[in-house]
Order: structure tokens, then sequence, then C-alpha cells
């Protein structure tokens, strides 16, 4: 999920006419895995391109809060693109230590909300990978962390799958695709190889 961030952060660098927003990205890593060496790898232009990147690194759930809350004035028409790599890291440790279980919900909500928001007002697309869990009543399905709180603020969900020799995206929610529409990669030293 984080080499599908680093891919199209660098794409959305290209020029409109290339397929690109040919704008800055704002990059919020809570799991830690972001990489300039791999942009580096990705892209000959890499200083350029890390240069475009406003990187956000909280790490823990208020910080992450905080920056939802500062986030709304780096939104102009100069940003082409949110990640957030993953939404749910910080939120599933502070379950963890918290009792307030309807707080941190609550506030997770407000955080995908503001997304929601920023992408519907300003036509800029927001990518939020999440966490998954097997689903113990059917071993080969997943559920979300976050649950609906995820699934109904999201316009598009896509599976990540790990195949046998390479990976895949699956489609499982869209306004006008058909659920289990499946696209296989290969993750290579320049990025994603289309299998």
């Amino acid at each position: 999920k984080s080499q599908l961030g680093f891919t199209l952060a660098v794409n959305c660098q290209l020029p409109i006419e290339k397929g690109g927003a040919n704008g800055k990205v704002v990059f919020i890593d809570t799991e830690g895995t972001f990489r300039p060496e791999r942009i580096k790898q990705i892209a000959s232009n890499y200083e350029e391109i890390l240069k475009q990147i406003i990187f956000l690194n909280p790490v823990n759930f208020e910080e992450q809060k905080d920056i939802f809350e500062k986030i709304k004035p780096l939104v102009n028409n100069q940003l082409g693109m949110i990640i957030v790599d993953s939404i749910s890291m910080l939120y599933r440790l502070e379950l963890g230590r918290s009792e307030e279980v309807y707080e941190v919900n609550s506030s997770l909500g407000k955080q995908i909300a503001s997304l929601v928001e920023i992408a519907r007002k300003n036509n800029i697309p927001v990518l939020i990978t999440n966490q998954v869990y097997a689903d113990f009543d059917n071993r080969d399905e997943v559920k979300m962390v976050g649950g609906d709180l995820l699934k109904y603020g999201s316009k598009c969900l896509i599976e990540l799958k790990k195949f046998n020799n390479c990976r895949g995206l699956i489609l499982r929610k869209h306004r006008s695709l058909p659920e289990g529409k499946e696209l296989r990669f290969k993750i290579v030293q320049k990025g994603m190889e289309m299998d």
C-alpha cells in the first residue's frame, strides 16, 4: 500500500497532458514507511519531486488529529493530491490505550469527513490506505480497521491482494464500475509494472 502511495506521489508531478495533476502532494505517513530513496528509484527527477511533497509524520493519534485540523490551509490550486498512509495505524494504537472508544471513533470520523470535504470542494483526489484483519467467520475475507467509518466515507474501495507471483488491485466499491474488476502488477525498482 505504501508503494502505491509513492507511485501516485511521483505521477501526480507529471504534467496534466501526461495524466498527472502537476501539483504538490500532501503525504501523511503514520507508519514510518516514507523513503526518499524509493522516490529516487522511481523518478529520475526525484529532487524536484521531493520538493513538491509536503511530508507530515504524526507519531501518535493526537498528532494525527492535529494534522487534520491544520490541513485545510494547505489546500489551494497548487495541491494535486493528498495521501494518507495509513489512517488506521495510530487509530488502532489509540483504541488499545484509551477507554474512550466513542471519542476515538468520533475523532477518526471527523478526520475522514475533513478529507471528504477537501476532495469534493476542491476536486482533489485523496488516497487513504488502511489496514485489514482476517474475518474469523470467513477466512477468505478481510475486514477494514475502522469498519463502517471508512467504508461509508469512501467513494471507491480497492483491496490490495498478494498473489503467488504478483500483487493485485481488486475493486470493491465504485459509483460506476462493477465490483470485482481486477488489475495485477509487480513492484519493481522503477515503481510498479502491470502484469
